[in-house]
């Protein structure tokens, strides 16, 4: 019995230092965002020698384009999010209640979208190709990016409710639109709250799809803005490192507030489905 309390005791020390090793590039974000160009670019871990706390990200809020950034990477999400939900919720629907071999394809084709790339450069030419402009490629590809998950998601979820409600449904005259949208949908609550929280963090941190799609300092979202202090012989990197951590406070923040409701939606979707 001792021996058992003093290897989970080595355990949980062991577990703790890499919980500790993994906040060290977290840390020395937000350390350097309070120091000097100079020591910034030495990115290392001390402190810095003088304070500039006010002034880095005064100075990031005036020369970023912050605001527009803001707006913008706004705008994408809640679209998105919009309509990854729509979508993902109705699809899964369908494809949970038709066991057809065509439903089944289908299914098959989003579980393959979790494993397989998304390729950007082709994805860039095909929507070129079809003289999109960059803002609605780019939201078109970040809804298909985060579909199959989503989709995977609510079908996990779905297989809980009773068919039993749908044909009681069907019986007192229901549409498939009313169906799905005034008796399943408000059950689907758990695990829409999770995946809203999901995509909006998938899509507020989207870097790579959003460089190729919104390749115009007008369009950039929050993430993109970092780019805004880079120049040809120098960078600054105290500003460069406040950027940062402006840009990912907003995602921080709602997960922290939010953790429960991600983990028990994720949770009753594995074990109900």
């Amino acid at each position: 019995m001792r021996k058992r309390k003093i290897r989970e005791a080595i355990l949980n020390l062991v577990l703790c230092l890499c919980a500790l090793i993994i906040l060290v590039p977290v840390f020395m974000v937000i350390i350097n965002s309070f120091k000097n160009g100079t020591e910034a670019a030495r990115m290392n871990l001390a402190l810095p020698t003088t304070w500039h706390i006010a002034e880095n990200y005064i100075e990031m809020v005036r020369e970023g384009g912050i605001f527009r950034g803001l707006v913008n990477s706004t705008v994408i999400t809640v679209i998105c999010v919009f309509f990854l939900i729509v979508l993902c919720s109705t699809m899964a629907f369908v494809l949970e209640r038709r066991k057809t071999c065509f439903s089944k394809v289908i299914n098959m084709t989003v579980i393959f979208g979790l494993v397989l790339p998304l390729q950007i450069i082709p994805t860039y030419f095909v929507c070129n190709f079809l003289d999109l402009t960059h803002e609605i490629a780019a939201v078109f590809v970040l809804i298909v990016a985060n579909m199959s998950f989503t989709v995977f998601l609510y079908t996990g979820f779905i297989k809980s409710i009773p068919i039993e409600i749908d044909e009681s449904a069907w019986m007192d005259g229901a549409s498939h639109t009313q169906l799905f949208f005034q008796i399943i949908f408000p059950l689907l609550q758990p695990v829409t709250i999770t995946a809203v929280i999901i995509n909006f963090m998938a899509v507020w941190n989207d870097f790579g799809i959003s460089i190729y799609f919104l390749n115009s300092a007008r369009n950039y979202t929050l993430p993109l803005t970092v780019y805004n202090f880079f120049g040809n012989h120098n960078s600054d990197w105290q500003l460069v490192f406040a950027n940062v951590v402006l840009s990912t406070l907003p995602v921080a923040v709602v997960y922290l507030m939010l953790q429960r409701h991600i983990i028990s939606g994720m949770t009753s979707g594995a074990v109900k489905g």
